[in-house]
């Protein structure tokens, strides 16, 4: 099972200063930094791990940044998506952060960004996103935990993407 925790005030003060201190280990290399996932949603239950999108600055190759992150204590994820950059950082063993960085051609249609204003924007679609989530970390626990809601995920982001006008696309990179 995956331990969701209710909403805390303090996971958007901690992106806030995780933001602030990447960039200023990252920067020019990156652009921007926005806080995405569960944790980035008020009202979302979450595991308390903090999620972030980058944009890589124009000709950057966002998975060559694993030196100059390790500068911040984050190491490159190999077993996530192959479409951008991830890097994850610990503390005592356990994940704190997940830092995903994209290229500059990818930033203003990228699944992640497009599925939290989704839920930002969108009371029903957090509900309904919330039911899936809260009975899938009942019920299981990694790998397994993302595909019982995948289909949910699917659906909002179809929904998302067909209001800005993009077409559909698969929701998990990998």
């Amino acid at each position: 099972m995956e331990h969701l925790e209710t909403r805390q005030s303090s996971w958007a003060v901690d992106f806030a200063q995780e933001a602030s201190r990447l960039f200023d280990v990252v920067r020019p290399l990156v652009t921007d930094i926005e806080h995405i996932g569960s944790t980035a949603i008020p009202g979302l239950e979450a595991k308390p791990v903090i999620d972030m999108a980058a944009r890589a600055a124009p000709d950057v190759d966002p998975h060559q940044l694993g030196p100059v992150l390790a500068a911040a204590g984050y190491t490159r994820h190999t077993a996530g998506p192959k479409n951008h950059g991830v890097y994850t950082r610990e503390h005592d063993g356990q994940r704190t952060h997940i830092l995903h960085v994209f290229a500059d051609g990818q930033w203003d249609d990228c699944n992640q960004r497009l599925f939290r204003d989704r839920l930002l924007r969108d009371p029903a679609a957090r509900s309904r996103y919330r039911d899936v989530k809260t009975r899938a970390a009942a019920a299981f626990s990694g790998r397994a935990y993302t595909a019982a809601k995948s289909q949910i995920v699917q659906e909002l982001l179809d929904d998302e993407r067909a209001a800005r006008g993009l077409a559909p696309t698969m929701a998990w990179d990998k």
